[in-house]
């Protein structure tokens, strides 16, 4: 009996010594998705996932920030947020999307890294100057920076 009390002890230990683990990393441990897919593209930096027949759900992208298209502050934001989201879309529907869940955003959505075809789309708008890199924090001035 004492022989399975202890064993039940270990188990429980290494139990919650996991969950501390897991909590200090701030959930931000990477999880391939390959039950995800993109359902919609909402702008340059947010999309729609749909994963296993659940409801679909908004997730923010991680490592760049594109111009907002929902509520801009001023018409050159608009419309570098529209090239953006034009150009995601471009890149989803060549096929072969990856979705690499990396953690919670700060409005309780998933935050993802989405590939295509191999290459992280994030790269491939900062590279296209159509978005900058982004890790938190304050967010760029996209008006003052597209004058």
């Amino acid at each position: 009996m004492a022989l399975l009390v202890a064993k039940a002890l270990v188990l429980t230990a290494l139990t919650v010594a996991a969950w501390l683990y897991l909590v200090r990393q701030g959930g931000r441990e990477a999880i391939a998705a390959p039950d995800c897919r993109v359902a919609y593209v909402y702008d340059g930096d947010t999309i729609a996932m749909a994963c296993d027949g659940r409801p679909e759900v908004t997730a923010r992208l991680q490592g760049f920030d594109t111009a907002e298209t929902k509520e801009p502050r001023c018409d050159e934001e608009r419309a570098h947020g529209a090239l953006a989201t034009d150009r995601l879309r471009q890149l989803v529907k060549r096929g072969g999307a990856e979705i690499t869940r990396v953690g919670q955003d700060k409005y309780n959505r998933p935050l993802i890294r989405l590939s295509v075809q191999g290459e992280d789309v994030g790269e491939t708008l900062i590279r296209e100057g159509l978005a900058v890199p982004y890790n938190g924090g304050a967010r760029i001035d996209w008006c003052e920076r597209l004058r």
